[in-house]
């Protein structure tokens, strides 16, 4: 045990932070990019740049899914939002574990081609699982754990926080300098750090809390949600019946939603006597993510059930997982949320470097672990901006019609990442290290609207004077990304400005 309370917390805020802050860093800079996840995607798509969702005719995209799915089990439509232009279309086949997909034009119903990618699908599941799938899912569990440890303790530790969060003094000591940043991005947004790492660890709580759902349910979780959300199913009767119109049933569900609209239809068995048709309302004009489902017999097209989830366990949990996902349509929150992820992601930045900051005057010959810190620090924060960075002009610059063109995109995410660990380990000097790694993540991102004008139509020359924002965006962040990385690959080569030892005493959990 340490010598006394504080201390102690402040041993386990260090080391907690250390030993899981890479991870915790990846984390929230994905999930940042989550935040406009489809946008990023519907960037990444520029064959569905022109598409005009202001008309949706089901009908024709039934006869798609009848043409194109003819002996499948299931079908799925999701309708286009403001988010997303096209309808975009599933089905899958009794002995297929994988669906179909195709992307539809929304007024006639004709198959567009698309360029395979997962665009910022690839982040959201980064982000929640790092690509690993249930080991993943665990290790971001253990690590919000960690995180929020990291919360409490840090508020310990740092009884002048809230005095020091008025405090920025960027021309201070070093430490200081860097310090002040770590606390003022701690405080700013301390709220939003404690509810978006708590909401995390609800959203899977069938994995880490399996307990009650193994007692009850024999460990079957799909079970659990399918009582909570009371789905209706049928076996398939084996006897042919003509589908009833889907646009009427899509019209009849919408007039118990108070206004909300349709975000998906699915149909279970289509072409059988036992047919069932789910029509789902949108989430995106409220808080919590769920979604109302009218269902209706497929082939008779009467209504069977209208469920609107009103059990307020499952209403709680709802709000819950909305506070994490903020599917609703709402620009501004949704910049706030995005500019607040940035803030928690510097924090955790900052927190990685104090490690090093603090540690640097007592270790002249650099002993191993001193080394591995400081290169898996350049290789986590800086190693991997390149590799967001190459995996959005990979997009632009592989062939349209390249087989596994998605995977492709992933694997150069991964393969730069691994030259960038490669470059810290083996380079001599951490700065030098920072600067080189820094240098090509601004270039990269400064490239981006270069490529799009050099291989597609819808760049800023043109979607600026359109108005055209939710694409101009994203190439005026990555420009403001390019000049903010170049700026601080700038700084990694400015000789530290030293100030009168008064105005940089820290605390003595500040000095350990």
């Amino acid at each position: 045990m340490k010598e006394s309370f504080t201390q102690s917390m402040d041993w386990l805020h260090t080391w907690g932070g250390l030993l899981f802050g890479w991870v915790l860093f990846t984390i929230f800079l994905t999930g940042t990019l989550t935040v406009f996840d489809k946008e990023i995607t519907f960037w990444m798509q520029p064959e569905l740049h022109h598409v005009d969702s202001a008309h949706v005719n089901i009908k024709a995209v039934e006869q798609q899914l009848t043409r194109l799915g003819s002996n499948s089990d299931r079908w799925w439509i999701e309708l286009p939002s403001v988010r997303t232009p096209a309808v975009t279309i599933f089905w899958q086949r009794d002995d297929q574990e994988n669906f179909e997909e195709r992307w539809l034009d929304p007024t006639t119903g004709e198959i567009l081609q698309v360029r395979d990618t997962r665009g910022g699908d690839f982040f959201y599941r980064f982000h929640y699982s790092l690509h690993l799938n249930r080991t993943g899912v665990w290790i971001v569990g253990a690590s919000a754990m960690v995180m929020l440890v990291a919360l409490v303790t840090g508020l310990v530790i740092h009884h002048r926080i809230f005095k020091d969060f008025f405090s920025f003094r960027p021309r201070a000591t070093f430490h200081r300098a860097w310090l002040d940043a770590h606390n003022v991005t701690s405080v700013l947004v301390l709220p939003f750090h404690f509810v978006i790492t708590f909401t995390g660890l609800v959203i899977f709580w069938t994995i880490y809390m399996p307990a009650g759902i193994q007692f009850l349910y024999g460990g079957n979780s799909d079970k659990v949600f399918h009582e909570l959300e009371g789905h209706l199913e049928r076996e398939p009767a084996r006897s042919p019946a003509a589908l009833a119109s889907l646009s009427d049933m899509e019209r009849q569900a919408r007039a118990h939603w108070n206004g909300g609209s349709t975000e998906s239809i699915e149909v279970q068995h289509p072409g059988d006597r036992h047919a069932i048709v789910n029509v789902s309302r949108r989430a995106a004009d409220r808080l919590a993510l769920m979604s109302d489902r009218v269902t209706f017999d497929g082939a008779t097209g009467e209504l069977l059930q209208v469920w609107k989830g009103e059990l307020p366990v499952f209403t709680t949990y709802s709000v819950l997982i909305g506070l994490h996902y903020i599917w609703f349509d709402h620009d501004a929150i949704r910049w706030l949320y995005f500019g607040m992820s940035l803030a928690a992601t510097v924090m955790i930045a900052t927190g990685l470097l104090l490690w090093i900051i603090k540690r640097r005057d007592r270790h002249t010959e650099r002993p191993l672990g001193f080394r591995i810190v400081e290169s898996l620090n350049v290789a986590v924060v800086a190693g991997l901006l390149v590799a967001i960075a190459v995996y959005f002009v990979a997009n632009r610059l592989l062939p349209v019609a390249l087989p596994d063109r998605a995977d492709w995109e992933m694997g150069a995410f991964f393969l730069v990442w691994s030259l960038c660990t490669t470059h810290s380990v083996v380079r001599a000097h951490s700065q030098q290290a920072w600067r080189e790694q820094l240098s090509v993540a601004a270039l990269l991102f400064a490239l981006i609207p270069l490529c799009n004008m050099a291989t597609i139509d819808s760049h800023l020359l043109v979607t600026l004077p359109a108005g055209n924002w939710r694409l101009a965006s994203v190439d005026l962040l990555c420009l403001l990304a390019g000049l903010l990385l170049g700026w601080a690959a700038w700084l990694v080569n400015r000789p530290v400005e030293q100030v009168h030892p008064s105005s940089a005493s820290l605390t003595g959990a500040e000095q350990a």
